[in-house]
């Protein structure tokens, strides 16, 4: 069977240049621009008087699950300014991009994380978007090459002993094209992104009430989704996956699950031997994909063609593993963006006062060789360190989600497009809200006290067995870290 119809799976292009090489995408006029989508991006349409709105991806409303992506679109076009947008997206969950056009100028928003990748830029007076920027070389001029942006990138100590390297969000290889950072949206008129969250002063609330409506909201967003796609859980011995296998209890038997097995992976390790443990004890439909098994050439040549990013070496085998074992139409669930509500950064819950961008490039240290990196990091940061910006919430958990999981797992996403869409539960800015208006000791190490109490809400058999538990080498590792932190050689104790 050819691959070629993988190729740039579930992605867009949006130009005022007709793409001949995307003749079999749909096709469609927007204002004096062409919108091209790949067969499989889900697309929803809506014309208001003088507005044309386009949604690509999938949306729900978990509290409104009667709603579909058409009427979630016209409720979207019909509000007056970006403002009002910006409300009515504070309760959706989903994995998309909002495009608003009206009279040839384009305004756009993407899901709480940016999880639906977005890239733009402006050549000749000609604005492009495209969900990557091998799709922007199509309809651009020596825009898109290996210059020294890419360079310093891929040649340097970082990418080389990183097999999962990523830049921050905002950013690309190549100057003049930009990536849509999340929680700002953009015009096309001016291409400058505005922020529009946080809005609101964060106060430290009731940690049992923000609990009951933790677990209520994380529980309705599964039982949602089930209604509209096939899902499929990815279990490890996670707390991720962990509370959304929780929260499933009442549409497991309709699920899908799953575990990868890969890299060093065998079936005494944690992450392959208490998911099919606990499969056995819940009774759930449960099964073991092998993710080592040889690459195809023709997959890979498809893989390496689908984005300039991609991770071959590691995303791209384990993609070729769940293309040989799952089946088609499963919408893989996944429990990436959670870490932005358990101190990622800041593991113990103590939040160190940052002074200066250069204090957040320590976390990845060899990011300083690396001048456009060091260059994104210090406009990111000068523009949220202002509480009117940041609005109080604490600056580690607003990098975790918008410039670490905006960009790492937006990558990741876009990459295994190739093999199935993806639907993440905790990509929901009010559920996000809702965990970061809880005191971090609540939601940090050692117990991440809020995990393991919505887990004996939601379905207290998934503690039958251990979370992470703690090989040797894992304790040594901490333990290190916390002498290190209390010494004041760990900036954080991660």
């Amino acid at each position: 069977m050819s691959l070629k119809k993988l190729k740039f799976r579930r992605q867009f292009l949006l130009s005022p240049r007709k793409c001949p090489d995307l003749d079999n995408w749909s096709h469609k006029k927007l204002g004096a621009h062409n919108l091209y989508v790949h067969p499989d991006c889900i697309q929803t349409y809506f014309n208001n008087t003088n507005k044309k709105g386009v949604l690509l991806g999938h949306v729900l409303n978990p509290r409104k699950p009667e709603q579909s992506n058409t009427h979630i679109l016209e409720t979207l076009v019909k509000q007056p300014d970006e403002d009002s947008i910006a409300k009515v997206l504070y309760n959706l969950v989903g994995r998309f991009v909002l495009i608003i056009e009206e009279k040839d100028e384009f305004t756009f928003f993407n899901d709480a994380c940016g999880l639906k990748s977005f890239f733009y830029t402006k050549q000749k007076d000609e604005f492009h978007v495209a969900s990557q920027p091998l799709l922007l070389k199509l309809v651009t001029e020596n825009l898109i090459t290996k210059g020294k942006r890419y360079n310093s990138y891929h040649n340097s100590d970082y990418v080389k002993t990183n097999n999962e390297n990523w830049f921050p969000s905002g950013t690309s290889l190549y100057p003049e094209v930009y990536h849509l950072v999340a929680n700002h949206y953009l015009k096309s008129s001016t291409q400058k992104q505005t922020r529009y969250w946080p809005v609101k002063k964060l106060e430290i609330g009731d940690y049992e009430e923000a609990k009951q409506k933790f677990s209520e909201l994380l529980k309705i967003t599964l039982e949602t989704a089930s209604k509209k796609y096939n899902l499929g859980l990815g279990l490890t011995s996670g707390f991720d996956s962990r509370i959304l296998l929780s929260a499933s209890k009442n549409v497991a038997s309709e699920m899908l699950f799953y575990t990868l097995q890969y890299r060093e992976l065998d079936k005494e390790s944690n992450d392959v031997r208490i998911p099919l443990s606990l499969s056995n004890k819940l009774n759930i439909n449960h099964k073991l994909m092998d993710c080592k098994i040889p690459i195809s050439n023709e997959f890979k040549e498809i893989y390496l063609e689908n984005s300039d990013m991609a991770h071959l070496n590691d995303w791209g085998h384990i993609a070729y593993g769940i293309f040989e074992n799952m089946q088609d139409g499963i919408m893989s669930v996944k429990g990436s963006c959670s870490e932005t509500g358990r101190c990622f950064f800041y593991k113990n819950g103590v939040h160190p006062n940052l002074k200066s961008s250069t204090e957040i490039m320590d976390i990845n240290p060899k990011w300083k060789q690396i001048p456009f990196i060091k260059e994104q990091i210090s406009k990111w940061f000068n523009e949220v360190k202002n509480t009117e910006n940041n609005k109080g919430y604490n600056i580690l958990d607003l990098f975790h989600w918008e410039v670490s999981t905006g960009s790492w797992q937006t990558q990741s996403q876009l990459e295994w497009d190739i093999v199935h869409d993806t639907f993440t539960p905790f990509n929901n800015r009010e559920l996000l809200d809702i965990m970061l208006h809880i005191d971090t000791k609540y939601r940090s190490m050692p117990d991440f006290t809020l995990y393991k109490e919505t887990m004996k809400i939601l379905w207290p058999e998934v503690l039958l067995e251990p979370i992470n538990p703690e090989t040797t080498k894992i304790k040594y590792k901490y333990k290190l870290k916390g002498l290190l932190a209390k010494l004041g050689f760990e900036k954080y104790n991660r």
